[in-house]
């Protein structure tokens, strides 16, 4: 190293650590003259590749460095040259910000769980859609140059190592391969081959859209690969639907099922989800930071039969999350404290496998309020569960709970930053009943020109499941025929059916939703 620890560097920066060589550049940690600690990186100009210069003879990450200003970049401070016994130097100085290499975070725990991975690889390619708009490459993206902030959150890395960056139009798609190898390895800890061959467990914590666009983003040929950082992100995001790809000799579909799409009726709740939960589930990047509290869970209350765990299930397809459902049977223990262990245990499983839905349901029976149980370990399990659901979002753990009586719930489990947003899922409106009548007639045998509107007007007030047995009851009399399903049958089948809901229960569940709206006014709501 040319300058030792107390020498100063240009007569302006006192050197406090001597970290180390790479070729033609020293790294050094210096104080500036108000004693600041700093980041300094020296070149010897004479010893420098003329690939890493500009044209007037300027190393490219001193040009470079200067118009960067992004929270994912050490800011820059200062730079300048001078002689030094006839050597011709140059320096530039960035803040100084205590982190760690992801290298060293991948060797001391092999890897990183699923929605870390994935914020890392979405925080790296919105800086590159900023650095490649502007024409710079940065050519050494690795994870010896991504670090990670140990005073911050994992979206406040840093990435650092510009030295080989150039001013160029043509080198993005390195940047993009190398944003695909650091997600790879640090799903799967170790390094992709090329092509990538996907480890056989991954099927199980690793959804079917991130293998899609692994495969995408490490294909072997450049025209198969994503064209820019912005579609990468998107597809990262799921916001774009990727074709199959075929991922160590199997096909792999981007996911599992369609979202939301798969939801008949029901716009403006599946609107008010997206816009008031599910984009902060998506992007913790962005909701770090504009400093959104990232949500713990959500109430799905209303009459039995309406789709509340199948709006559970399709909201997990929607983030991009594992699912987990759970019964209050699956948690009952003849054990004391035994409940308590299992609610312990379930949410430790999730918190390995996420990011993680976990749908409770019948919640009411497994928090009742606890001045109505008179009974000591009941009252430890509602603990429990206060307990897990504090802050469980900040680890990718999304509680859905799903009941028909949410006036039986303990009022503590209620409250904001446990269960966030209290969703009313009404009975099936017209638009939602003949969508449901479209859906479970799909792929049938039917006569042509079902009339899907005039069966949802003659079926009011029946519920998603009623609706699904009229299909079915229709299917199995005329595949005893082997004929179509006709619009006769089904509409015979529909007015020969009473619905289980009556009119004074609808009237008891428009009231239960006024009472809830009410009791919980100072939150937003959603539903109808």
């Amino acid at each position: 190293m040319t300058f030792e620890r107390n020498e100063k560097i240009d007569k302006r920066y006192t050197v406090a650590f001597s970290l180390r060589k790479e070729g033609a550049i020293e790294l050094y940690r210096v104080r500036d003259r108000e004693g600041t600690l700093r980041f300094l990186k020296l070149y010897h100009i004479d010893m420098m590749d003329p690939e890493d210069m500009d044209p007037n003879g300027i190393p490219w990450e001193m040009v470079i460095r200067k118009k960067i200003h992004h929270p994912n970049v050490c800011e820059f401070v200062d730079s300048g040259s001078f002689k030094h016994h006839g050597y011709q130097l140059a320096y530039i100085v960035l803040q100084y910000v205590s982190a760690e290499s992801l290298a060293k975070r991948l060797q001391r725990e092999t890897k990183l769980n699923v929605e870390d991975a994935r914020q890392v690889a979405l925080v790296l390619l919105r800086l590159l859609r900023l650095l490649h708009k502007n024409g710079i490459v940065h050519h050494n993206i690795n994870t010896n140059t991504v670090w990670l902030n140990l005073a911050g959150d994992i979206t406040d890395l840093l990435l650092t190592g510009f030295s080989h960056a150039k001013v160029e139009r043509g080198g993005e798609d390195d940047d993009l391969v190398a944003v695909g190898k650091i997600l790879y390895r640090c799903l799967f800890g170790e390094s992709p081959t090329m092509p990538p061959r996907l480890p056989n467990f991954t099927g199980k914590s690793v959804s079917d859209n991130l293998l899609a666009v692994l495969a995408k983003a490490l294909a072997p040929e450049k025209k198969d690969r994503f064209a820019n950082a912005n579609d990468f992100v998107q597809a990262l995001l799921g916001k774009v639907e990727l074709a199959k790809k075929a991922v160590d000799g199997k096909e792999t579909n981007v996911r599992r099922g369609n979202g939301f799409a798969d939801v008949a009726g029901m716009a403006e709740l599946k609107k008010k989800l997206n816009e008031s939960v599910l984009y902060v589930l998506r992007d913790r990047e962005r909701a770090s930071r504009y400093r959104l509290n990232i949500p713990n869970g959500i109430l799905l209350y209303g009459p039995p039969g309406c789709g509340k765990t199948f709006i559970a299930e399709k909201f997990a397809e929607e983030a991009g999350y594992h699912f987990l459902f759970v019964k209050s049977s699956d948690l009952a223990s003849i054990y004391i404290h035994g409940t308590q262990e299992k609610i312990g245990a379930l949410f430790h499983e999730a918190r390995m496998n996420a990011p993680t839905v976990i749908c409770f349901d019948e919640f009411d029976a497994l928090v009742p309020k606890r001045m109505s149980v008179n009974n000591a370990s009941h009252s430890g399990e509602v603990n429990e569960f206060l307990t897990q659901l504090n802050n469980c979002g900040k680890d990718n753990v999304f509680v859905i709970a799903t009941t028909n009586q949410p006036d039986l719930i303990d009022e503590a489990i209620l409250r904001p930053g446990r269960m966030d947003e209290l969703v009313y899922v009404p009975m099936p409106d017209m638009e939602a009943r003949a969508e449901l009548f479209a859906i479970h007639l799909k792929g049938r045998p039917c006569e042509q020109g079902i009339d899907f509107y005039r069966l949802a007007d003659l079926s009011k007030d029946y519920i998603a499941s009623e609706i699904a047995m009229i299909v079915n009851n229709a299917a199995r009399e005329a595949s005893k025929e082997d004929a179509d399903i006709t619009q006769q049958m089904l509409e015979r089948l529909v007015k020969g059916h009473n619905p289980v809901t009556t009119d004074a229960r609808i009237k008891y569940y428009e009231e239960l939703k006024l009472r809830m709206e009410d009791k919980h006014q100072d939150r937003p709501r959603i539903g109808f």
